[in-house]
This record gives structure tokens, sequence and C-alpha cells, in this order.
């Protein structure tokens, strides 16, 4: 059936009709002449073909199909007296679907606790973790609504972009690796064990080889992985060594017990980490998703990566 057949004034009518009984009283209350309130109704039963009201009985009843009707007819009238306030409102946390972008360190256990605070706002998700190349892209493509990158995207217009956290790298090594206090020792480790990578294609990958060319350091390409569960895995089965941030520990925290964390040698290698909206579409939404993604760093996220290596509490901040 055509929708043309049928308007949101058309159900509305239907709905006084129907909560009244009656095609005098619902004209009478809607401003409207009786013959003008008749005329709808019966469009609406030449568009659904069928009949809706019971006109034998006073004041009229509906009938079954009539009682479908109301039923539907009020869900879309109630939705559509939110669409103002939904579409346009700047004040508007409510969403029916919200698409999040998340860079693979951080995918869990982050957005899972991120979505059980935000599900009395948003009831419909979707997730997509990855690379920050490909969120990027993703995000400009608007198939993504938010993204939580290493990207400030100072070089975008009408971008928000708001700094969550701010972390060291650190040198990772098997349990029984040797300790590594400066830049000798790690030109030492760098000859004696293969580097576990992340893929040049990814942010950690191009961070990680542009600070090695800043130390001079040209070290043989062995393994590269593209998540960094991978990496760390790796790493614990004694197969290498890498350069990853905190919160990739997080992550894999289950392989802590098998790993050495240690500070890397050469001051000042950091990355941060940023919630990205677009200014303005989202009203206050992206406000209340950093403001519960700070109380999730700050209530206890490193918990298990500060009982390790309690030295990297006071070098993870905002």
């Amino acid at each position: 059936m055509p929708h043309r057949d049928f308007d949101l004034d058309s159900l509305e009518v239907f709905v006084t009709v129907a909560e009244l009984g009656s095609m005098t009283g619902a004209a009478g209350q809607l401003g409207l002449t009786q013959s003008a309130v008749s005329h709808i109704v019966r469009q609406l039963e030449t568009a659904f073909a069928t009949q809706l009201f019971d006109r034998s009985t006073r004041p009229m009843a509906l009938t079954a199909a009539g009682h479908r009707l109301w039923h539907w007819s009020n869900r879309i009238l109630a939705d559509a007296r939110q669409l103002p306030a939904a579409i346009g409102g700047k004040d508007a946390l409510s969403m029916p679907e919200l698409r999040i972008g998340c860079i693979d360190t951080l995918a869990a256990p982050f957005m899972p606790r991120l979505l059980q605070q935000l599900r009395d706002s948003v009831p419909s998700f979707t997730i997509s973790s990855g690379l920050s190349r490909q969120l990027r892209e993703q995000f400009l493509a608007r198939r993504l609504d938010v993204i939580f990158t290493n990207e400030a995207f100072d070089d975008v217009d009408h971008v928000d972009s708001q700094r969550l956290i701010t972390e060291p790298f650190v040198l990772l090594l098997p349990r029984s690796g040797v300790e590594v206090t400066d830049e000798a020792g790690l030109r030492a480790l760098s000859q004696a064990l293969p580097l576990i990578r992340s893929t040049v294609d990814s942010n950690l990958g191009r961070l990680v080889d542009q600070h090695l060319r800043r130390l001079g350091m040209e070290v043989p390409r062995s393994f590269a992985f593209d998540a960094t569960d991978t990496v760390i895995a790796m790493v614990a089965e004694n197969m290498g060594w890498s350069l990853l941030p905190p919160s990739a520990l997080v992550k894999s925290r289950q392989h802590l017990g098998r790993l050495r964390v240690l500070p890397v040698p050469t001051a000042g290698f950091r990355r941060s980490v940023y919630l990205v909206a677009r200014k303005g579409e989202l009203g206050a939404l992206p406000a209340r998703i950093h403001k519960a993604s700070r109380t999730i760093i700050n209530q206890g996220y490193f918990s298990e990566v500060f009982a390790s290596s309690p030295w990297l509490k006071p070098l993870i901040g905002r």
C-alpha cells in the first residue's frame, strides 16, 4: 500500500475518533468539519482495505483491525512528536543507534564497560574495532558516528577531538628476559632477539618505527601482526620483544605473568587516545561518552597492570 494513502494527520484524526467514539466529537476537538473527519476515516479504511469501526454501536467501537491500527498509530505519533528533539535538539542525549569505532588496543575490556553506561540513552550499538587508519576512513565516510583513535584530527574541519588518555610506550620482554636500563641495552637487545612489531600500516607500527629511526636503530623485520593480542602472546612465548602502550596490556592481561614490563630507556615515547565526533551533530552525547570513558579509566582500568608494574601508575594520565 502506498504511503501517500495516509499520513500523520490522518492517523491523528483516527486516534481522536477512536478515543471519543464519535466523529462529531472528534471534529469539534480537532477544529474540523464532521464531513472532513468522516472522509479521512473512509480513506483509511480504503487504504487498509478493512473496516476500522463498528458503526452499529453507540458510541462507535473499534473492530479488531481498528484496534491494531489504534495501537500502531499511537506508537507512530509518539515517535513523531519526539523527532524535533531527537533530530535537531542540541541537548538531546537519546539516539536510536550509535556507531562507534575503537582502536584495537582499547576494544576490550573498555568498550563493554562503556556500553553498560550508555544503554539508558542508546538502545542499539554497532561497534567496529581496527586500525586508526581504517577508523578514520569510516568516520570521514560517515559510516561511524564517534571513534576512539590515536589521531587528534587537527587537519579536519567541523570535528571535536577530546583527549581521553596519554600513556607511555613500555618495553615488553619474556619473563626470563634480561634487564634493559639504557639505550645501549636496547641496542644489544635488538641484536639478540627479534622485534615483534605491529604492522607498518598501523599507527602503533609507524610510531615504533619513527622512534627507532630517531635513535638511529635499524632493527631487522622478522614478525609483524595487525593485532596486539598476537604481538603480546609472541613475547610471552619467548619469541622476541616489543614496544607497546599499557592499554594493550589491559586487553591481554592474561599474559602479564609471563612478561617483563620495563620503561623504554629513552624518554618521551608516548601516545594519546582521543574521542572524535562531528561538531554539533550528536548534541551532548559526545561529552557524556567522554565523561563515562574517563570514569572507566580512573576506576581501576589499569589495576592489574599497575599491580605487576607499579612504576607505571604516575606516568598514565590525561
